[in-house]
């Protein structure tokens, strides 16, 4: 295996050396590993055929399914006469609506889906995570399909995540009461005709899973039913292929935002890595509204490196859209695009979720695939590695500041945040009274 992963490297090294040549057509390349002194791994001489298996083989891109917007949760299920069950979420109790806007801006808006967990983290096994300040547990039934339920045993409290799961049903580790995706006891194998048994008592997350994320709705009290979940075209279109990254950074989810949209950052936090080198460091930053969000950039320059950025803000969720130029190095595809999902854990904690993609298909998303894992990833983690840095070094959120021009992309998403949470807040306290 060590060896097979050696000559990967070999391979991706004289690969990447075509291509900074500007050979970037499958002709030319063959044509320039049968000059290099990378042999095919059977014969003498590469062939079309033979470096596209290569490429595919080593690539293992991950399979886009096709997706449709409107698609149903599929942990909603009857209760009694075909009602959804409503369990309001354990949310603190408000005394107006300018606490419970506090609470908002602090943890997280409600009524939107956030991604919770990368599918690769959800198994058979119970897993514990706090999302917007709330402890959950997931896990997948004996047909892959992944639950989330509010991470309380309707017994006694005991966190359900130190459980285990059987017959796809989750159960308590204190008294072995049995629980499903619904959030309904199935069984209470203490105690015989148990009251509890049959009943919805633990709140259960809608969920639904796409493309190397789980999602998860955070519903209020009087929102309990999610619309449905919309998503960027890189998402969806097969003709865009990426990769995930997630990962746990030690700041406030407002600091991972004002980040996102602070592009002058750039040639400074990153100017000695990859693409982010190059521009001047001093410019003028703009916004533009968009029908659904803003961009916000530099006036000065465009496609260099980090220059712009598009925060998407619809109807179930937010993300950031930025598009990095890369180097001929990096093969066809034209610019790395990057979509950035943000979800609030606690106070001090955020869940980063990051695709990076490029619009290729055939043997270029082999060929992308294939240089990612073996090359690209190290470069633009290290970028991310410097985000994250940062972000650690901030402190507990709100900090006192000093603004200036740069920042006006930073002000318009925290106005926009805090308007959102007061709206929120504001219909609540109306309904209710």
């Amino acid at each position: 295996m060590a060896d097979d992963r050696e000559y990967g490297v070999k391979l991706c090294d004289a690969l990447m050396k075509i291509l900074g040549a500007g050979q970037h057509e499958l002709p030319a390349i063959v044509e320039g590993l049968n000059q290099s002194d990378v042999a095919p791994a059977s014969g003498t001489r590469w062939t079309a055929d033979q470096l596209c298996e290569e490429l595919h083989r080593r690539a293992r891109p991950p399979e886009k399914k096709t997706y449709s917007p409107v698609a149903q949760p599929r942990n909603e299920q009857g209760n009694g006469g075909g009602k959804i069950a409503k369990i309001a979420p354990s949310l603190p109790k408000p005394a107006n609506a300018e606490e419970r806007s506090e609470y908002l801006v602090r943890h997280g808006l409600r009524n939107q889906w956030y991604i919770v967990a990368a599918s690769k983290e959800v198994t058979d096994k119970p897993l514990g995570i706090t999302r917007l300040d709330e402890r959950m547990v997931l896990w997948r039934d004996e047909q892959g399909q992944v639950h989330a339920l509010a991470d309380r045993c309707p017994h006694r409290g005991v966190a359900l995540s130190i459980g285990e799961v059987h017959d796809g049903v989750i159960a308590c580790a204190y008294h072995g009461v049995q629980v499903d995706g619904s959030g309904r006891v199935v069984k209470v194998p203490a105690v015989a005709n148990c009251p509890l048994e049959g009943r919805l008592l633990v709140r259960s997350y809608p969920i639904i899973e796409h493309y190397q994320a789980i999602w998860a709705y955070f519903g209020d009290e009087k929102h309990p039913l999610p619309p449905p979940l919309e998503l960027p075209e890189e998402l969806i279109s097969p003709e865009w292929s990426g990769m995930l990254h997630h990962d746990v950074w030690n700041a406030h989810y407002q600091y991972v935002y004002d980040n996102l949209c602070d592009p002058m950052h750039g040639p400074y936090l990153h100017g000695r890595t990859y693409t982010q080198q190059y521009g001047p460091k001093d410019d003028r930053i703009k916004v533009e509204l968009k029908e659904r969000g803003f961009e916000v950039f530099r006036e000065g320059q465009r496609g260099i490196n980090f220059d712009w950025m598009e925060m998407v803000h619809g109807d179930s969720n937010y993300y950031a859209r930025v598009e990095i130029p890369l180097p001929p190095s990096a093969g066809p595809g034209g610019f790395m695009g990057i979509i950035f999902y943000v979800t609030p854990i606690d106070d001090r904690h955020t869940q980063i979720n990051v695709w990076r993609l490029r619009k290729v298909s055939g043997w270029q998303r082999d060929l992308w695939h294939f240089l990612f894992d073996y090359r690209l990833r190290g470069f633009v983690d290290a970028v991310l590695a410097q985000d994250k840095a940062a972000m650690d070094a901030m402190p507990p959120w709100p900090a006192p500041e000093n603004l200036y021009q740069h920042d006006i992309g930073v002000a318009w998403m925290r106005r926009h945040v805090r308007e959102v949470a007061n709206s929120q807040a504001s219909a609540l306290f109306a309904e209710a009274g």
